[in-house]
């Protein structure tokens, strides 16, 4: 038998791992991805129920300024940007109010547009108009710092780069500010704190450890536009699989890695179960990369190599996991947009005494879980491209949680609390939008252990590490240090979790591969430019005197 050999083997097919092996494969390079699910794309999936596709992880992407969002650009570096159809939402979101009766006492509606955004808040808090203002300039200076990788960008952005944008990172690095940090600064409203945090448990729990310009930047851009993608997450995953397979690469499902092969301490290949057709394989690669959590790739895929892995381990054992999310997935058997004709499409729904507290009581574990802010998703407000049923459409209520809170569980506790709150969920929607329930026809209840049962993450989160500390070395390198050739792309790389973030990794970590010394190059010619400039400057000077 032919030994099959890769420029990249990929193991798991996170947007993480597809983005660097579409780069890569873009770029000429033969890739061979393997995911032990049956479904390619990991959070970014759906799966059918009652004639739906349930999307599992996608609510809504931010779609900035193409000039500051780095994700559409490297869709349209890949050519995803043709493959995929981005629907624009009505609203960036609203967020109704509960009393402790359920009834609902306020309404906001929060438009795209930034200077729609600040009149409606301006109008809401007339008190805090200069606050606002400041928050719109702080986070559009964040997501300008990070509108490109350095090596994206046109040589005069570069060249110039270290007076007009470096000093942001150093600022980051150095205050390590947190979300409550900076707003404590600029706004004094409790109120206003909140709704300008009202989807926090999209990416974190607590915005006193939260960092600052992993709010800053998704929010800039939902503020610009928030966008689904039609035919749900999956397609954005099947695109990127399609860009590998139509330059020569390979993605298969149902293919479970069991063992990283190395010589000595170089990554080579991997020793593979086809689970289908219940077949082993080894196959081999110059490149190997991980896109699951570290820690299998330290005590399972590398176990007992005799390779030092301890500084890594330690390193990657200090830092907290994320959130996690807690998600019912509802169908119904009407177009409830039309039943409903204000609803919108992403409706946070929070309990007044929540709303009322200081904004120093916004860890939202400190709150019981059928007290916390949910968001509300009506699929059914766009032509989401989900139903294979004129009569099926999809809703879905997304909140925080952790695994602690149902590890301990034993079988018949973890089903009895899933089915409390998921009766809890629907009394909720109920308030707000009466007799909806009686259009649903499936209900199901996802929680931190189910995404760990799909994803093998630990604590069951999407997010990899959690996002407490500003810059890149405190997320997992994109690099091993102990093994050669062995590389890392996924929610606990940098940038970091959500789809944006996994995305961006992906890319990266495929560019560093691409051209390692990409950097020091762009560094020479700067040095000679900047030279060759002072030289004409001083000549020039020289002639006028």
């Amino acid at each position: 038998m032919q030994t099959q050999h890769y420029d990249a083997i990929i193991i798991g097919s996170g947007l993480g791992g597809l983005s660097a092996g579409a780069t890569l494969a873009k770029a000429g390079k033969k890739v061979l991805v393997l995911e032990q699910h049956s479904l390619i794309g990991g959070c970014a999936t759906c799966f059918k129920r009652k004639g739906m596709n349930v999307d599992a992880g996608l609510h809504e992407m931010d779609w900035g300024d193409p000039k500051t969002d780095m994700k559409q650009f490297v869709f349209k570096k890949l050519g995803i940007d043709q493959k995929l159809k981005i629907l624009p939402l009505p609203s960036a979101w609203s967020i109704a109010i509960h009393n402790q009766n359920g009834e609902k006492i306020k309404e906001l509606t929060i438009p795209h547009g930034q200077e729609n955004v600040k009149r409606v808040l301006k109008s809401e808090f007339p008190h805090e108009s200069a606050g606002i203002d400041e928050y719109f300039r702080a986070i559009n200076l964040q997501a300008y710092a990070v509108r490109r990788f350095p090596w994206d960008l046109n040589f005069l952005d570069f060249f110039f780069f270290p007076i007009t944008t470096a000093w942001v990172f150093a600022k980051n690095l150095i205050t390590n500010a947190k979300v409550s940090d900076v707003l404590d600064k600029m706004i004094k409203d409790s109120q206003l704190k909140r709704i300008l945090n009202i989807n926090l448990s999209y990416y974190h729990h607590d915005p006193k450890t939260f960092i600052w310009s992993y709010h800053a930047i998704p929010q800039k851009h939902y503020y610009d536009q928030g966008v689904y993608v039609k035919g749900g997450s999956q397609s954005i995953s099947d695109s990127l699989a399609e860009v590998i397979v139509s330059n020569g690469g390979e993605v298969k499902a149902r293919c479970d890695v069991l063992e990283i092969l190395t010589e000595g301490n170089k990554a080579v290949g991997v020793r593979y179960m086809d689970t289908k057709n219940k077949i082993q394989e080894n196959v081999y690669a110059e490149n190997i990369i991980a896109n699951c959590d570290p820690a299998i790739v330290y005590r399972e895929l590398l176990g007992g190599k005799g390779i030092n892995l301890d500084t890594e381990i330690k390193k990657d054992e200090s830092k907290p996991i994320a959130t996690s999310l807690i998600s019912a997935y509802l169908i119904y058997d009407k177009n409830i947009a039309e039943i409903y004709p204000n609803m919108d499409y992403s409706t946070f729904i929070m309990q007044e005494e929540v709303y009322q507290a200081p904004f120093e009581q916004s860890n939202v574990y400190d709150l019981e879980i059928a007290k916390r802010p949910l968001a509300f998703i009506n699929y059914s407000k766009i032509d989401s491209g989900l139903s294979e049923k004129e009569d099926r459409h999809l809703g879905v209520v997304a909140l925080a949680s952790n695994m602690q809170e149902w590890e301990s569980l034993s079988d018949e506790e973890y089903q009895e609390k899933k089915a409390m709150i998921l009766d809890k969920i629907l009394k909720t929607l109920e308030y707000q939008y009466p007799n909806l329930s009686s259009h649903l026809i499936h209900a199901e209840l996802a929680t931190p252990k189910t995404i760990r049962r799909y994803t093998r993450t630990r604590e069951g989160t999407p997010y990899g590490y959690s996002q407490d500390k500003e810059g890149q070395g405190y997320r997992l390198d994109w690099k091993s240090k102990s093994v050669r050739n062995l590389y890392f792309a996924s929610a606990f790389t940098f940038p970091g979790g959500g789809f944006t973030g996994a995305i961006l990794g992906g890319y990266r970590t495929a560019c560093g591969i691409l051209n390692p010394y990409v950097m020091l190059k762009r560094l020479a010619l700067c040095f000679v430019a900047g030279f060759v400039a002072t030289e004409a400057i001083i000549l020039l000077i020289k002639s006028l005197f």
